[in-house]
C-alpha cells in the first residue's frame, strides 16, 4: 500500500490566500525539552524531544486499521493509529460502523489548506442534544508521534472546560467528537522554511524537514488531535480543497454540496 513517504514532494509554489500562519520552534536545551508556540492562538505545548516520531512516514503494517472514506468527489483511504489515540480511533470506528457518517457533509473548506467533514447538516453545527451526547466528549489525544502533515486526519474540538486557574495555566480539559478535519497544506514560504530549518534539535528538525517535503500546516503541531493519515486518494483531497466555495471566514463551505456517502472500516492486507 502507498504511504506518505512514497508520495511525490509537495509543490512548493502552491498558492494559498487568506490565511496567515505564524509558527515558531524553540528548544529549551537546559531541560532537553521542546516548546511549540502558536503565536496566533496563544497556546504552547511542552514535549520531550526524545519522544518525537514520524510514524506517518512509515509503511503501514499488515493488520493495521484502515478507514475508507467514500465521498462524492472520490474515495480516500486512511490508516488509523489506535496505539497512539485509542479513544479517538475507537469512537470514530464505532460511528463509521454504525453508519453515522452516511450522507454527511463537508461543511467547511479553507481553500487548498484543509476541509472539515462529518457534519449532519451543510453548516456542520451540532444541536444542543447532539453536543451533549457522549460521542462529542472524547478526551483530546495529542501525541508527539503524530504531526499535521498533508493528509493528516484530525478530530475537531467540541468543548473546552476549566475554571480560572486551568485557563490561566492552559491546562483546560479539551474534548473532541464526531466531526473531523483533513489537512492539505499551507504555502511553504521561504520565511517558513527558514524557521523550520533553524532548530538544532534532531527530532524537531526531522519534523520540519518532513513538513517542508510533504506539506502540511505547521502551526497545528501539538494543537490538534491527529488519529489517521491519508494513504490513497490525495487527488480527492485536492479536489475537495480546490472546490468552488461560498461564504467568508469560518463560513466558507462548498458552493455545491460535497457529501461523505459512507466510511468503511477495514485493515491493511
Amino acid at each position: 500500500m502507498p504511504h506518505l513517504a512514497s508520495q511525490p514532494p509537495q509543490n512548493k509554489s502552491k498558492i494559498v490566500k487568506g490565511l496567515l500562519i505564524v509558527f515558531t520552534l524553540t528548544l529549551l536545551s537546559s531541560f532537553g525539552m521542546a516548546l511549540f508556540s502558536n503565536l496566533t492562538g496563544g497556546f504552547s505545548a511542552v514535549i520531550d524531544s526524545e519522544d518525537i516520531e514520524l510514524i506517518q512516514l512509515e509503511k503501514p503494517k499488515s493488520g493495521a486499521p484502515l478507514a475508507v472514506m467514500h465521498t462524492t468527489c472520490g474515495d480516500m483511504t486512511f490508516v488509523l493509529y489506535p496505539e497512539q489515540c485509542p479513544e479517538t480511533v475507537a469512537a470514530f470506528c464505532k460511528l463509521a460502523e454504525e453508519g453515522y457518517y452516511n450522507d454527511t457533509y463537508v461543511f467547511h473548506v479553507e481553500p487548498q489548506i484543509f476541509f472539515s467533514g462529518g457534519g449532519k447538516n451543510p453548516e456542520g453545527t451540532l444541536s444542543e442534544q447532539d453536543a451533549a451526547d457522549s460521542r462529542e466528549r472524547i478526551p483530546q489525544e495529542i501525541t508527539p508521534k503524530l504531526w499535521p502533515f498533508r493528509g493528516a486526519l484530525c478530530a475537531l474540538e467540541t468543548k473546552t472546560e476549566g475554571g480560572f486557574w486551568k485557563t490561566l495555566t492552559k491546562t483546560r480539559d479539551t474534548f473532541t467528537g464526531s466531526r473531523f478535519l483533513v489537512v492539505d497544506t499551507v504555502e511553504m514560504t521561504d520565511e517558513m522554511i527558514q524557521g523550520l530549518q533553524s532548530v538544532e534539535d534532531d527530532g524537531l528538525r526531522k519534523v520540519g524537514d518532513a513538513l517542508i517535503e510533504h506539506g502540511g500546516i505547521p502551526n497545528y503541531s501539538q494543537q490538534i488531535a491527529i488519529f489517521g493519515q491519508l494513504q490513497e486518494g490525495f487527488e480527492v483531497l485536492d479536489a475537495i480543497t480546490d472546490a468552488k466555495i461560498t461564504g467568508e471566514g469560518e463560513q466558507r463551505k462548498p458552493a455545491e454540496d460535497i457529501r461523505i456517502t459512507r466510511i468503511d472500516i477495514t485493515t491493511v492486507p
